[in-house]
């Protein structure tokens, strides 16, 4: 991935030094974006942003933990991954904030799709799988707009419709390998159970039509009675709400 840095793209100073993020207390990503339309990408977007969030905002720095570029991909670092943004009001010392460059009603390019998922896997390699959430989930917002918006709380799935062979044999070497961990280490509610073998079962109950809310990763009171009702329309399987072999194995094999 294209990734600048602040020195790389002038950031300016912050007025004053900014917070670190305390490692516990992060429970995960808020995606966003800057919500102008056809509007100029790239480096005159991040300058036009830190200087909104700085001199007309009155902000130490630029909010934005990340940003991402809606047509190329290209990563700057904001705040960066280490310290507390000020995008997401009453959530900024406990989430990392991730901004599309853009206007989110519209789809933006595979390479800013690609982007974003990098740097969610990032924090979630940093501070511990946790949840990946909008930030109208927080407030009256349209941000990140209508398609980001949809795309991040249906679980950032961007498979294609056609897949090549060779992309089938990577997907099921990853199924493969999250069935042998959920064989050693079931998925449930009661375990707080969090992670990338939640998300693709959160994903398989919604393609299913199980409603569990949103792919997020995290094994809750919904995703628990989602997976209730679908053990429930199989006739073998005991309805408990926890994903172990046999019920993982009816969701992906059969």
């Amino acid at each position: 991935m294209d990734y600048i840095s602040r020195k790389e793209w002038g950031a300016r100073p912050p007025k004053r030094p900014l917070t670190p993020l305390r490692a516990s207390r992060v429970r995960g990503v808020v995606i966003h974006h800057t919500g102008v339309k056809n509007a100029l990408g790239g480096l005159s977007a991040v300058l036009s942003a830190e200087r909104h969030h700085i001199d007309t905002r009155g902000w130490n720095a630029i909010a934005y933990n990340w940003l991402v570029d809606a047509s190329t991909g290209r990563i700057f670092e904001g705040r960066g991954m280490e310290y507390v943004g000020g995008a997401t009001k009453g959530w900024n010392s406990r989430s990392v904030s991730v901004c599309l460059i853009g206007w989110g009603d519209d789809q933006p390019s595979d390479m800013a799709l690609a982007s974003i998922r990098l740097l969610v896997q990032k924090v979630q390699d940093r501070y511990g799988d946790g949840w990946v959430k909008t930030h109208r989930m927080f407030k009256s917002t349209r941000c990140p707009g209508e398609w980001l918006g949809d795309w991040v709380e249906n679980g950032m799935d961007s498979t294609p419709s056609i897949v090549s062979p060779s992309l089938m044999d990577q997907i099921k070497i990853y199924i493969d390998a999250l069935y042998e961990q959920v064989k050693l280490k079931p998925l449930s509610r009661w375990r707080r159970s969090k992670g990338e073998a939640v998300r693709e079962v959160q994903k398989k109950l919604l393609e299913k039509g199980f409603n569990c809310g949103t792919a997020d990763g995290v094994f809750g009171r919904r995703t628990q009675s989602a997976v209730k009702a679908f053990q429930r329309t199989q006739g073998f399987l005991k309805a408990d709400g926890v994903v172990g072999r046999n019920t993982f194995h009816a969701m992906f094999y059969r």
